[in-house]
């Protein structure tokens, strides 16, 4: 091989490297951006997750205050309170508001 051939060889093969260094700086310079752009996002998501813990924290310390009252209230003892017997049912069936003992007029067999 010549001199000529290879500085000729030579010169290609420094072309070749020139085009892939600048390949890769546009592909560093490309990755590097998108990184930024990963990084904004995990940063946001960060602070949606913190906001979110915050909030739940609060329905948490809420839920908890109103067990708390409850439990005050001691509504286990009660017993019966709000259920009726047969007599107070049956009364409760033939109530009507002019005392006649009739149904009163309702729309559930009405077409409209």
């Amino acid at each position: 091989m010549s001199l000529i051939e290879s500085s000729r060889l030579l010169e290609e093969r420094v072309k070749k490297a020139i085009a892939l260094i600048n390949r890769l700086r546009a592909d560093n310079t490309e990755l590097a951006e998108r990184l930024k752009l990963v990084n904004n996002h995990n940063e946001e998501l960060q602070e949606l997750l913190n906001k979110t813990s915050a909030d739940t924290a609060v329905i948490e310390q809420a839920i908890t205050s109103a067990l708390e009252s409850l439990d005050s209230l001691d509504l286990d003892n009660l017993g019966d309170f709000g259920t009726l017997d047969s007599s107070e049912l049956s009364e409760a069936e033939s109530f009507t508001l002019d005392g006649s003992g009739e149904d009163l007029d309702t729309f559930e067999d009405t077409d409209f």
